[in-house]
């Protein structure tokens, strides 16, 4: 296997063929990473939230659970994982959020979010399609009475890992979050892969000029 970092606030995306595994890993503590992913040779079937959450019949998954796609068929399945507390309930930040809620910490966020970023790794691979809800690994999220939801601290310590197993051939994109906020704190940190030996990853941001 080998290791790429995701420079903070930076997203990237690269192939993985059915059968073969991947790490993310966050090499310091509470750092949230989005990840999505889409069916290699049909990308309009991808990761769903909503149909993770049907399948799974579970709001947070772990070990043993699948990532599903648009079309109910499971993508990538967890094998390991460190943390355990994952979220798929929230989309990934974006400019306007970024940029136009105000956070209640007073914390300054600029333009440049995970969606942003992870379109733009996705460039690459030529996928004429958006970036759908993503898988928001390390992040904390709770629900209150079926009614109040919120993200509180990430859990996440220096050097937790969530492997996934492709099911199928893929596309998978991750990203170093860009909120400053109740999750990742307001210093943001690295992301890191590990991927099978030779698999070229594509690191993409839209604050630098990164290909």
């Amino acid at each position: 296997m080998e290791t790429h970092r995701i420079p903070p606030k930076s997203g990237s995306a690269f192939a993985v063929n059915a059968g073969e595994t991947f790490e993310v890993v966050t090499p310091e503590s509470r750092q949230v990473a989005d990840l999505v992913a889409f069916v290699r040779d049909d990308p309009a079937e991808r990761f769903a939230q909503s149909y993770t959450r049907d399948c799974n019949g579970k709001l947070r998954i772990s070990t043993g659970d699948a990532l599903y796609t648009t079309a109910g068929e499971k993508l990538l399945t967890i094998t390991e994982d460190d943390c355990g507390v994952h979220d798929i309930m929230f989309g990934p930040c974006t400019d306007w959020m970024l940029t136009d809620r105000p956070t209640s910490e007073g914390y300054q966020n600029e333009p440049g979010g995970c969606r942003e970023n992870l379109s733009l790794a996705l460039d690459a691979y030529g996928l004429d399609t958006s970036v759908p809800d993503t898988m928001n690994l390390f992040q904390h999220s709770t629900v209150t009475d079926q009614v109040y939801f919120d993200v509180r601290e990430s859990p996440a310590e220096a050097g937790d890992a969530v492997t996934f197993r492709a099911e199928r051939d893929a596309i998978v994109a991750v990203s170093a979050c860009s909120a400053k906020g109740v999750a990742s704190g307001t210093t943001l940190t690295p992301i890191d892969l590990r991927t099978p030996d030779g698999t070229v990853v594509d690191l993409a941001s839209v604050h630098d000029d990164r290909p």
